[in-house]
């Protein structure tokens, strides 16, 4: 896994856009963290996830996470994953690294040409070579892989191979130099529900319009109707009620690098808001026109004044820069809400009172201005799980798992810091003198486990290697017997679970054989040296 990381570490310097991870369906309590230094918060549906976003359920929690080349990831019932890597290259190469830390996940994707797939828990990791179903196990002790269907490369400290459908591998997560091989999948009660969803995902309408999409599409089938215009081929209109404004249920939030980025509330409001813009028919009826393959956190103008803020849907082809009117602008088209300095959310229920003329009053702007940076002080929380997550927490915060209140979490200890006494004055003014050291924990050595093979209904094959003998011995030729059954190999380490083959009896020499003198066997010319 850390040889993993360090190969993926290189790529960031050559990464291309910001890629964007879309919260699905939701049932019960879920949280997200999507930058390092913000708290946990209620998950939203169609609220976007960035690389190093967390996710995490409660009990009777299920999320769907649906990925910009079509992936889907599901967890269920007291989980908790990553997305650990998530980057697009400047040679449009995408590489995801997906982790689970507890809990049961589910994914149904398959890797493009040149991307790279990845499923990490505690103890192992799989990569996708073709389309494939996969249900992973992160437990106490243990972690498991099903392959639903499909093939994947598994890999663990103790072996590598491939691992077929319909069979499922174990590693004990203290010991994950030992692993169990099962020929047959053990039932879930969560399996129904992911079954369910990836047949509902299974086909669209909508991909024959928005070219280049592969998510949120089947929302589109379900909640609008497509029509072909002839200025802008053809567009979709959602079934809304009369007087329905783009733009205007839903809230702002903030992200970095991006800045603020629309969130709508319409349970179909991920594609018709982040790619393509919206087209007014009439003063009731709006389309959505698709357009291009880049996530936008929302193509619209903006009006700011010192105490609100307006926005409005821009026009298809439409560059705009501040300077001019937009084209579709109306007051009854703009969205207003109140605006505070550092805002890092914007609602647009908390208007103030609308501006009789807003043109008169405000000024046309990009963007608003963004929030401060947070001044805060981060410690790096790596648990000891095999998986690969790194979570940068506040040292003041109480985290409170899924169905425990904050009140009720005991607030986690912080190390003592000890202090240097001062240094004695030197003769020079350094620019940068230490004035306290920080004690770095050495790590423990890691023992690695290499089981002993017990036969005693397993079967453990790993052929020695030996040297190629120079003298052979000359012998009858032995009868012919029938072929022995095929013995799976598997690598040191690795049991398979299964009655073991039974080898027919191997003739032995007679008694001449034994007084014959050894013949020495010729060496070709030119191989001496060899």
């Amino acid at each position: 896994m850390r040889a993993l990381l360090l190969w993926l570490m290189p790529l960031a310097v050559f990464a291309g856009p910001t890629r964007f991870a879309r919260i699905g369906e939701i049932e019960g309590p879920v949280e997200i963290q999507v930058h390092a230094v913000d708290a946990w918060q209620p998950a939203m549906r169609n609220m976007p996830l960035v690389e190093s976003s967390w996710v995490r359920t409660a009990v009777s929690g299920k999320i769907e996470i649906e990925l910009d080349e079509g992936s889907v990831l599901r967890l269920a019932g007291e989980s908790q994953a990553r997305v650990s890597d998530y980057t697009r290259l400047s040679t449009g190469q995408r590489v995801t690294l997906l982790t689970l830390e507890r809990g049961v996940a589910y994914f149904t994707g398959e890797p493009g040409a040149r991307d790279a797939l990845i499923l990490a828990l505690p103890g192992a990791q799989i990569s996708l070579r073709r389309g494939s179903r996969i249900r992973l196990e992160a437990r106490d002790g243990w972690s498991q892989i099903a392959v639903i269907e499909g093939l994947v490369k598994f890999s663990s400290p103790g072996v590598e191979l491939d691992l077929k459908e319909g069979h499922m591998a174990r590693v004990e997560v203290p010991r994950s130099a030992r692993f169990f091989l099962y020929r047959e999948i053990t039932g879930l009660d969560a399996d129904r529900w992911s079954d369910e969803r990836d047949l509902l995902l299974s086909t669209s309408v909508a991909s024959k319009h928005a070219h280049g999409l592969q998510y949120g599409l089947q929302d589109l089938d379900r909640d609008g109707v497509w029509i072909d215009t002839k200025e802008y081929g053809a567009v979709w209109k959602p079934n809304v009620p009369q007087g329905w404004i783009p733009f205007r249920d839903g809230v702002w939030k903030w992200y970095d690098g991006v800045g603020f980025t629309w969130i709508a509330a319409e349970p179909w409001g991920w594609l018709p808001f982040h790619y393509g813009r919206w087209i007014a028919q009439s003063a009731s009826a709006w389309v959505w026109a698709p357009g291009g393959n880049v996530f936008k956190p929302g193509d619209v103008y903006w009006l700011r004044d010192r105490t609100w803020l307006g926005w409005g849907p821009l026009a298809p082809g439409e560059t705009w820069d501040a300077r001019v009117t937009p084209r579709q602008y109306l007051k009854a088209h703009t969205t207003f809400a109140r605006w505070a300095a550092d805002a890092r959310e914007l609602l647009p229920g908390d208007e103030p009172d609308k501006p009789r003329d807003p043109l008169a009053a405000a000024v046309f702007v990009i963007a608003p201005p963004s929030p401060a940076l947070a001044a805060l002080r981060l410690d790096i929380d790596r648990p000891e799980s095999g998986a690969a997550n790194a979570r940068v927490v506040f040292p003041d915060a109480v985290y409170a798992p899924p169905g425990v209140t904050a009140a009720e979490a005991p607030p986690a200890p912080l190390p003592e810091i000890p202090v240097e006494p001062p240094a004695p004055p030197a003769p020079r003014v350094e620019a940068f003198a230490p004035t306290q050291s920080v004690p770095l924990p050495v790590p423990d050595p890691i023992e690695v486990y290499y089981p002993v093979p017990v036969y005693t209904g397993i079967v453990v094959v790993n052929p020695p290697e030996r040297p190629r003998p120079e003298r052979v011995p000359v012998t009858p030729p032995l009868p012919a017997r029938p072929p022995s059954p095929a013995t799976p190999a598997i690598p040191q380490g690795g049991v398979i679970l299964g009655p073991p083959p039974v080898a027919p009896p191997r003739p032995q020499p007679g008694p001449a054989d034994n007084n014959r003198p050894p013949v020495t066997r010729p060496v070709e010319p030119g191989k001496q040296n060899q």
